[in-house]
């Protein structure tokens, strides 16, 4: 009796031990939040210049942010808003950053299919992977459900959905819904039609997978599947369901826009060149 008894004192001393070496690693692992999460313009790596026109004349997609092509929640189509929550994470206005249904869900898949079929990430914790990035392990997964409860306490709804919209990533480095609206249908985000709007909602998943100017059929039923979960939830009325099945997304190869990059390096050494002169006159 007094051998077992010694046993469980020490089994339960070690996982005192292990649970304060866990929770010490979690703590130490967390990183912080920035105070705003609208991307300051004057932080950009390379700034843009614009003609008279407001044609912009360097192009870039160097920066870590979409710094130029922001725009506010409130100004999207409510289309768009619906389908990325219905799309990405139907329980969002719901849950504090982790949707617990959702994951345990996506673990039972998972094991049922033997391999990783679905990851069941909130917008939220979606967020914080822009926000760190780290390699896709399940150390990272555990840290970004802690980091998604704690940016649900420093940021609303709306400023975290704001921000995901315009930092998402699609192909070819774009960053953000206006981006990919640009590069796709080369139009702006708010002359969009519906299906156009999910066909946004449901890039982000495998953008390059999912690239409909090289596979145009191969995002078709993904688009289907959401409008009938937008059907579902009596966001969509039968008449927009049929016309998102029948209709055909009107795709545009994105243009070169004036890269006037070399220009612009010519113009500034000019304009340090006259200061010098200024200053040593």
């Amino acid at each position: 009796m007094n051998r077992r008894r010694l046993i469980i004192r020490r089994s339960l001393g070690f996982l005192a031990i292990a649970t304060v070496l866990f929770a010490g690693k979690t703590w130490t692992d967390l990183q912080p939040f920035p105070e705003r999460l609208v991307p300051e313009p004057g932080s950009a790596h390379v700034a843009q210049y614009l003609d008279r026109n407001g044609e912009r004349l360097n192009v870039t997609l160097q920066n870590q942010w979409n710094y130029h092509d922001y725009q506010p929640l409130h100004e999207m189509p409510p289309l768009l808003l619906k389908a990325f929550v219905h799309a990405e994470d139907k329980r969002f206005f719901e849950h504090s950053g982790v949707d617990w249904r959702a994951r345990f869900h996506a673990v039972s898949q998972n094991l049922q299919a033997g391999r990783v079929v679905r990851g069941a990430s909130t917008i939220s914790e979606q967020v914080v992977r822009l926000l760190h990035p780290r390699p896709r392990t399940f150390w990272s997964r555990w840290l970004e459900g802690w980091e998604a409860g704690a940016l649900e306490r420093r940021f609303s709804k709306a400023e975290i959905l704001e921000f995901y919209l315009n930092q998402v990533p699609y192909a070819r480095q774009r960053r953000g819904v206006v981006q990919a609206s640009h590069y796709y249908f080369d139009r702006t985000l708010n002359t969009l039609n519906s299906k156009e709007l999910l066909a946004l909602a449901v890039l982000v998943r495998a953008p390059g997978r999912l690239d409909p100017i090289n596979n145009r059929d191969g995002v078709n039923e993904p688009i289907v599947r959401l409008a009938d979960m937008l059907v579902e939830a009596q966001v969509f009325g039968g008449t927009e369901r049929k016309l998102v099945s029948t209709s055909k997304l009107d795709l545009v190869r994105p243009r070169l826009g004036i890269d006037a990059a070399h220009y612009i390096v010519h113009l500034k050494s000019i304009d340090a060149l006259n200061l010098h002169r200024q200053v040593t006159s």
